[in-house]
């Protein structure tokens, strides 16, 4: 019995407390191990250790009870489950998961915890246990200050509803999907109001990605000059020619200040090298639609020019 009584009062001691729980929750319990270790020598009993952990049960039912607000608040708290890896970026990108098929980004969560907010990324597979994050990619870039996520092996995006939340996020300013020829993966982007610094941690039982953001450094004074497509609809006219332009450094897919979509085939120091970088893609790609160049600063949306202007 002094043997099984010795392994429950260390699995006690070991309990770990989530950071979600309140300040008074946090007290409580560890209020409740103090008062168990300075006991434990003169009062080695199973009863004294049930008392004990009543005792952090009944503070932690009276602050669920009394305080709504926290009860609704761990409603919505992911569980985050164990820590694969912190992606190192290189260039503002980075990627992990694993190659799989048929995964649903299920859910997007916003959490503000203090200076810092985190949006959270769950996958799952109506199949199966999801237990690992499918492949992804994380980009970070400026002139607008924008995050691009890609998935591989997705299937559905259930979450795309769940971009709308993410504008209550003090540093986001829009956030929406991007259209793509590749039926097994999806991308969305997240603009951001302002310079933000970023960590990235990939989760898994479950299958989970962490990006924190907190406020960053200060904003680029200097203009660039972005060599982008006319704005037009999301559709597949669009997707057509970000495949026809696959390959060129710093492309990506915006959203202008009219919610219309363009492809930038990246941005230049100067409106010369920008023209001159168009003259090659041309050639080299074979693109004969129109490109124009648009000078821009780093916090300002693209502007809205169609192919007639």
């Amino acid at each position: 019995m002094d043997k099984k009584l010795e392994v429950m009062q260390q699995a006690y001691n070991d309990i770990e407390i989530p950071q979600e729980l309140s300040a008074a929750v946090h007290k409580g319990i560890e209020r409740g191990k103090q008062h168990r270790r300075k006991n434990s020598v003169v009062r080695r009993s199973l009863k004294w250790g049930g008392s004990a952990a009543a005792a952090v049960l009944i503070s932690f039912t009276i602050s669920v009870n009394t305080m709504p607000a926290f009860a609704g608040s761990l409603e919505q708290v992911p569980v985050l489950g164990k820590l694969v890896e912190v992606l190192q970026f290189t260039h503002g990108s980075a990627g992990g998961g694993t190659i799989q098929d048929g995964v649903d980004v299920d859910f997007i969560a916003l959490k503000t915890q203090g200076e810092r907010d985190q949006l959270i990324l769950n996958f799952a597979n109506p199949d199966e246990d999801q237990t690992l994050a499918s492949s992804y990619n994380v980009k970070f870039t400026e002139y607008p200050y924008t995050m691009t996520i890609s998935v591989s092996g997705a299937r559905k995006f259930s979450a795309a509803k769940d971009l709308e939340t993410l504008k209550e996020s003090r540093f986001v300013e829009d956030a929406y999907p991007l259209i793509t020829l590749d039926d097994s993966a999806i991308r969305f982007s997240v603009t951001f109001k302002e310079p933000v610094a970023y960590e990235v941690k990939e989760y898994k039982d479950p299958a989970q990605v962490v990006i924190t953001l907190k406020k960053g450094a200060g904003v680029q004074e200097q203009p660039v000059y972005s060599l982008r497509t006319p704005s037009q609809p999301a559709g597949e006219t669009l997707a057509i020619a970000e495949e026809m332009l696959f390959g060129v450094e710093g492309l990506r897919m915006l959203k202008d200040q009219k919610g219309l979509y363009l492809v930038e085939a990246g941005y230049y120091p100067t409106e010369k090298a920008a023209q001159e970088a168009m003259k090659k893609i041309q050639a080299e790609h074979g693109y004969a639609e129109p490109l124009v160049v648009e000078k821009r600063m780093a916090g300002e949306l693209p502007q809205s020019i169609t192919a007639d202007e």
